[in-house]
């Protein structure tokens, strides 16, 4: 989320239009997000194999956590190259896919059965999107897309599919599902005597 958020500060810059005061908090609270971030990591890799997060679960949060900077880099994008303009589906999303996140890590069972639920939608609504690509009109800035614009999109949203796909289909592993203890009558009987 931290880099996510500093590049179109970076591309702002770029394009002459300086560095604001606003863009200097958002590479600021970037910098600290992935300062957080690295640090987290490595602690985590110091306590993998005690923590017994199975890889279906890692890459839940990995897609997650894919989402999670597309959002970020999408408010901060708002914030410093669309003139502040920040209430957009993608800045409602934030707040749930951060709850997400925690409940994914913390093991919740409501995680699992939201961000599966969440997963199936969102390959339907990027294979949908890829699916109206070539149909629909597309603008930036009331100029029509290329023709490469509407071949980067639909990749994009192929790839962004295939992401929550192979999520989806990880969290339904047995091992993942045991992370989550949604398998507890089903162990329970096969470590009962005589089962």
């Amino acid at each position: 989320m931290g880099a996510a958020s500093i590049v179109p500060v970076a591309v702002h810059a770029l394009e002459g239009g300086g560095l604001s005061k606003l863009g200097i908090v958002i590479v600021s609270v970037g910098c600290t997000l992935m300062v957080c971030g690295l640090t987290a990591v490595l602690l985590g890799w110091r306590k993998r194999l005690a923590s017994g997060m199975c890889s279906g679960v890692r890459i839940a949060v990995a897609a997650n956590s894919l989402f999670l900077a597309f959002l970020a880099l999408e408010l901060s994008d708002r914030l410093v190259r669309q003139d502040g303009k920040v209430f957009y589906w993608t800045t409602l999303l934030l707040p749930p896919a951060l709850l997400l996140f925690w409940g994914l890590l913390a093991a919740r069972r409501w995680a699992w059965h939201t961000f599966r639920g969440a997963a199936v939608f969102a390959v339907l609504w990027f294979l949908g999107f890829t699916v109206l690509i070539p149909f629909i009109s597309l603008q930036a800035d009331g100029v029509p897309v290329p023709w490469y614009g509407r071949v980067y999109m639909a990749g994009v949203s192929l790839a962004l599919a295939a992401v929550f796909a192979s999520a989806y289909w990880s969290l339904g592993r047995t091992d993942t599902r045991q992370y989550f203890d949604l398998t507890g009558g089903e162990a329970m009987e096969a470590t009962e005597p005589g089962a």
